[in-house]
C-alpha cells in the first residue's frame, strides 16, 4: 500500500488481525496482489462511506466464466485460474463489482476490471486495486467508477465490518457522516440568492465509459447568455468543437441545445448559450434560480472530438449501455 493512499484515508488505531493469507493462497492457488495485503492488514475487510466495500477475494463468474460486453464488443472471460478469469475483490452500491483480471503469473500485474452486474458490461483498467482507491479519493478526474456519494479526501472514511456492526448494535448510523456532508454542501448552496457556480461538481453519467471523464464543474450568467464550465481530462482538438447542452425540469427536457461552440480556456472548455437559444419561456436567471434551488432540476452536456474515441481504445475501455460505434468520441457529463 502506497504512501499516497495513508495520506488520503488515515489508518485505524485500532490494530487489525492478522490475515489468513495462507488459507486464502490455499483456496485460490496464489496470494492477492500486495496492495490489497497491506490495506486490508490495516483496515481490514469493510466499507468506503458505505458505498465501496472490500471483502475476501473470491472466484467470480463460476465454473463456466462469464460472457461480457466490452468496448471490442463481447468477450468470455474463463474460468478460474485460467489466464484472463476474473477474481472479485470490492462491490460498490452502484450496481458494480471490482475484480482482478489474471494476467501473468504474477498478481502485482493483474489490472483492475469494473463489471456492472446489472449491464452485463465490464472495462479494464490500466492499475490495480490501491491506485483504484486513490483515484476514488484524491478528486481525480477520472474517478475509474461512477460511484456517487464517496465524498472523497478529507471527508471520506474507511469503516470495517466488526466496527459497523459495533455502530449499528448501538444504535448509530456508521455513515451519517457523509449524509451530513452532503447536506451541508446542499445548505451552502441553497442561501445563496443566486447561485452562479455549482459548489459539488456533477459526475459522470453512468452508462458510458469513466475515461476519459467529463465533468459539470459550473454554470452561470455571462452578460445575457448562459455558461457552462466542464473539464474534460484529455487535451482537446485543435478543430472547433461544439456541445449539446440538456436542461431537465419536473416535467422532462426543458431545453435541448445541440452544435454549441466550446470555448478553451485556462484547462476549462466553457460552452456558452446565447440568449435567443432560449425558449423555456423563462430568463436564463430565472432559470438559474430554478435549478439551484429546486431538486428536480438536471444540466447534462456531451462534446464530441476524436481524442475521446481514442483514448478509449488505447486504454480498452468498454462500452455502457446503448453505446455503439457511432458514440465512441462521445464523452458526457451530468449536474447533479
Amino acid at each position: 500500500m502506497t504512501a499516497r493512499l495513508k495520506a488520503l484515508l488515515p489508518a485505524p488505531s485500532t490494530r487489525r488481525e492478522p490475515q489468513p493469507w495462507e488459507e486464502i493462497e490455499a483456496d485460490l492457488g496464489v496470494l492477492p496482489p500486495r496492495d490489497f495485503r497491506d490495506f486490508v492488514d490495516t483496515y481490514g475487510y469493510g466499507s468506503l462511506d458505505g458505498l465501496i466495500g472490500l471483502v475476501r477475494p473470491r472466484v467470480h463468474g463460476g465454473e463456466t466464466g462469464q460472457e461480457l460486453r466490452t468496448f471490442h464488443g463481447p468477450a468470455r472471460f474463463p474460468p478460474w485460474p485460467a489466464e484472463g478469469s476474473l477474481l472479485a475483490w470490492g462491490t460498490t452500491q452502484a450496481g458494480y463489482d471490482l475484480l482482478w483480471r489474471r494476467r501473468g503469473e504474477n498478481p502485482e500485474d493483474w489490472p483492475v476490471v469494473v463489471v456492472g452486474h446489472r449491464a452485463g458490461t465490464a472495462h479494464e483498467l490500466p492499475y490495480g486495486m490501491g491506485e483504484f482507491l486513490i483515484r476514488m479519493l484524491d478528486g481525480s478526474l477520472d474517478r475509474p467508477a461512477d460511484v456517487p456519494g464517496v465524498a472523497g479526501h478529507p471527508h471520506s472514511r474507511y469503516v470495517d465490518v466488526r466496527t459497523e456492526e459495533e455502530l449499528e448494535d448501538a444504535g448509530e448510523d456508521p455513515w451519517e457522516y457523509v449524509d451530513d456532508f452532503w447536506d451541508g454542501q446542499e445548505r451552502e448552496r441553497a442561501r445563496s440568492e443566486e447561485v452562479t457556480w455549482v459548489r459539488r461538481p456533477g459526475r459522470h453519467r453512468c452508462d458510458n465509459p469513466p475515461v476519459p471523464r467529463l465533468t459539470v464543474q459550473g454554470f452561470g450568467l455571462d452578460g445575457d447568455h448562459l455558461s457552462v464550465s466542464v473539464t474534460l481530462d484529455l487535451e482537446p482538438s485543435p478543430t472547433p468543437l461544439t456541445a449539446m447542452v440538456r436542461i431537465g425540469g419536473p416535467n422532462g427536457d426543458v431545453l435541448r441545445a445541440t452544435a454549441v461552440p466550446v470555448f478553451p480556456s485556462g484547462g476549462e472548455l466553457i460552452l456558452r448559450l446565447a440568449g435567443r437559444t432560449n425558449g423555456t419561456g423563462m430568463s436564463w436567471r430565472e432559470l438559474l434560480h430554478a435549478m439551484t434551488h429546486e431538486p428536480e432540476w438536471s444540466l447534462s452536456v456531451s462534446v464530441t472530438d476524436p481524442v475521446v474515441g481514442a483514448a478509449r481504445v488505447e486504454q480498452g475501455i468498454v462500452t455502457g449501455i446503448g453505446m455503439h460505434e457511432s458514440g465512441v468520441d462521445t464523452a458526457w457529463g451530468t449536474w447533479p
